[in-house]
């Protein structure tokens, strides 16, 4: 059983926080032109739940089946 890395975790998040905090923002400003904090909360909760919940698992299923053993949290 491999153990999951907190600083490959660390390093997965910033690579795919990069494309997600350039494209997100600037699309919900064209839903929201007027209202920042509104565009804000929208991003994040937009965002946050990408990373936690699709990102980082499907990158510990990635190592945990190119090193064929299941990855513990």
């Amino acid at each position: 059983m491999v153990h999951h890395n907190k600083h490959f975790a660390t390093l997965i998040t910033f690579l795919s926080l990069i494309p997600l905090v350039y494209f997100i923002p600037d699309s919900l400003a064209l839903i929201f032109p007027d209202h920042k904090l509104l565009q804000v909360i929208a991003a994040v909760a937009i965002i946050v739940p990408i990373i936690s919940y699709l990102i980082i698992p499907f990158a510990f299923y990635l190592v945990g089946h190119i090193y064929g053993k299941k990855v513990k949290r």
